[in-house]
């Protein structure tokens, strides 16, 4: 296990995730630009999620399409 650790408006959040899953999430914040060692403003979460979301639906709609095709 390993911790991923952020702040949300003043609130730090300690969060314990498989290793793996922890490397993916971390890179993820940094790529949404989501500092771990300071302060971030709750949009630039909502933002990341919605991108993890659209990123998500795309792969499903990739599968149904694949599903169909056999």
């Amino acid at each position: 296990m390993k911790k991923v650790i952020f702040t949300i408006e003043g609130r730090r959040f300690e969060i314990e995730l498989e290793n793996d899953f922890a490397d993916f999430v971390q890179e993820n914040l940094k790529e949404q630009e989501i500092a771990q060692d300071r302060n971030n403003e709750a949009s630039k979460f909502i933002k990341a999620y919605l991108s993890v979301l659209k990123e998500n639906y795309e792969a499903g709609e990739q599968i149904k399409i694949l599903l169909n095709k056999m």
